[in-house]
């Protein structure tokens, strides 16, 4: 049990140097001439795949997981006369709830998703206003919550990502986006805190650890606000 807490803050602690690094990045970049910080805020409609769980839970007579909702954030800056930008990124997904019941485990499942990643992004319309098509990729660090309070799976993850953005006046755009975030790593359902259980993980119906990749697809509707350059710039 201890030793999976200690997974636990490593993974957060691997996380929060990850925005790190990229948030020196952005500074770092921060003389370049012409280049523009920006803020993007979009919600929207989270298809996950989990085949692991979505096998168990069809041994259960269950439904598999449901699509939920999700919000993602990033805080971003293009580079000086270049269709390059770099962005750090959050994202939180929520899914509807569902029941998990077999002979070893019983819980009602919550499925929550949180990310962290770093994400570079290129403009293939870099002169365009109504129609400003980007795509990106990453890297990061994804959690996911089974249940309130435990069932944590922790694991790198990939991120590539289709954006367009259309300007609707003064310094914010209307954008329409599609994500893709893939696991890279498959990790057990860990549970050190769950109270109705004898083990410290999810335990499937032959009696094994649970254990799965995410992916989700997720549609997005959002804002890019272009930030004002520093002082100087």
């Amino acid at each position: 049990m201890k030793m999976t807490s200690r997974i636990g803050h490593r993974a957060m602690a691997i996380s929060l140097l990850l925005l790190l690094a990229v948030l020196l990045a952005l500074a770092s970049s921060a003389s370049a001439q012409e280049g523009k910080f920006f803020l993007h805020v979009g919600a929207g409609y989270s298809i996950p795949f989990l085949k692991n769980l979505n096998d168990e839970l069809a041994h259960q007579g269950n439904a598999k997981v449901d699509p939920g909702y999700s919000l993602g954030i990033s805080l971003g800056r293009t580079f000086s006369e270049m269709p390059w930008s770099v962005e750090a990124h959050f994202s939180t997904v929520y899914y509807p709830d569902f029941d998990y019941k077999n002979t070893n485990d019983s819980f009602v499942g919550k499925l929550r998703h949180y990310n962290y990643m770093a994400i570079v992004r290129w403009s293939v319309r870099p002169e365009g206003k109504l129609f400003k098509p980007t795509i990106g990729a990453g890297l990061g660090y994804g959690l996911t919550n089974l249940i309130s309070g435990g069932g944590k799976l922790g694991a790198p993850e990939g991120v590539f990502t289709g954006r367009i953005d259309s300007e609707v006046g003064g310094n914010v755009d209307l954008s329409f986006e599609c994500i893709y975030y893939a696991g890279m790593q498959s990790k057990r359902f860990e549970n050190p805190f769950l109270k109705n259980v004898d083990t410290d993980f999810i335990v499937n119906n032959a009696g094994d650890p649970l254990e799965d990749k995410f992916y989700s697809l997720d549609f997005r509707v959002g804002i890019t606000v272009w930030l004002k350059p520093r002082m100087g710039q």
